[in-house]
């Protein structure tokens, strides 16, 4: 009966950092951050026999740096696109507003429709606005990028904890 539990848990561990890995690619749902959560609640109920500490900590290193990556690489993105704090900031209400209307896709289209609107009211030009704009979604198209490949570290640091 234990290792059908086992089995049973493994497997709904497995399903839930596949929807979570998923998650990464969608801008509102911190998809590594919550495969983070999994896998500790796993190897704390486990009690760290199948998933050693040293995993543990690979994986919140692995977490930590690609779980904020949407944060510091859209705003070094769009720093070097040449946006002002202010339009920054402007920016980010755009996303917490565009996350509440659209929720999926929102968060992405709210923060660069407010970049670029923070940059045309504070330059009145649309090309410097739009440099700054680009940024930002460089920025954020990159850090998808390592939250998935990160995502995928996780996942198969997980299956060779349990399995091998």
């Amino acid at each position: 009966m234990a290792q059908l539990f086992e089995a049973v848990s493994v497997g709904v561990v497995i399903f839930l950092l596949l929807l979570s890995l998923i998650g990464t690619l969608i801008p509102i749902i911190p998809g590594v951050l919550l495969m983070w959560v999994i896998v500790f609640v796993y190897a704390l109920v486990d009690g760290f026999t199948a998933v050693s500490i040293t995993a543990i900590v690979v994986i919140s290193l692995i977490a930590v740096v690609t779980g904020t990556s949407d944060i510091w690489l859209t705003l070094f993105g769009t720093k070097k696109g040449g946006a002002s704090i202010k339009s920054m900031l402007i920016g980010t209400v755009g996303a917490v507003v565009g996350s509440l209307v659209f929720p999926i896709v929102g968060t992405i289209v709210g923060y660069i429709a407010g970049l670029l609107l923070g940059e045309y009211w504070q330059h009145g030009d649309w090309e410097i606005a739009k440099k700054a704009g680009f940024g930002g979604l460089a920025g954020w198209g990159i850090a998808t990028v390592i939250q998935f490949i990160g995502g995928i570290f996780i996942f198969v640091i997980f299956l060779w904890q349990v399995f091998f």
